[in-house]
Parts: C-alpha cells; sequence; structure tokens
C-alpha cells in the first residue's frame, strides 16, 4: 500500500509541474460550446476525469467478479 502512495504523490507532482509549464490560454469547442480556459486547468480536469474513470471501471470490475463468485 505505501509503495502505491509513494507512486500515487511523484505522478501528482509530475502532473503539477506540467501544468504549471502550460498556462497560456487555449479554446476548448465541445459540440455546441464554446469556452477558453488555461490549458493547466484543462490537463488537470482531463487527468481527472481519467482517475475518475478508472475508479468506476475498476470498481465495477471488483464488483461483477464478486458476483460471479
Amino acid at each position: 500500500m505505501k509503495i502505491k502512495l509513494i507512486f500515487g504523490l511523484i505522478l501528482l507532482g509530475l502532473v503539477v509541474v506540467v501544468a504549471l509549464q502550460n498556462a497560456e490560454m487555449v479554446t476548448v469547442k465541445l459540440l455546441l460550446w464554446q469556452f477558453s480556459l488555461p490549458r493547466a486547468l484543462m490537463l488537470l480536469a482531463c487527468m481527472g476525469v481519467g482517475l475518475i474513470a478508472g475508479l468506476l471501471f475498476g470498481t465495477l470490475s471488483r464488483v461483477r467478479s464478486r458476483i460471479s463468485k
């Protein structure tokens, strides 16, 4: 468990460094919406969405394996 925590902190540190180096504004077009935000915020939001998706699919996989036993 401690290894996962260390790995997670290192990954978080790398993401923060990359985000801080990308401060310029970008325009995001999504279907009918268009908005501008700093690239760093977009990177962090994408990481958050990926993290939530990974946790969701991992949890669903564990639940399915427990049900099938």
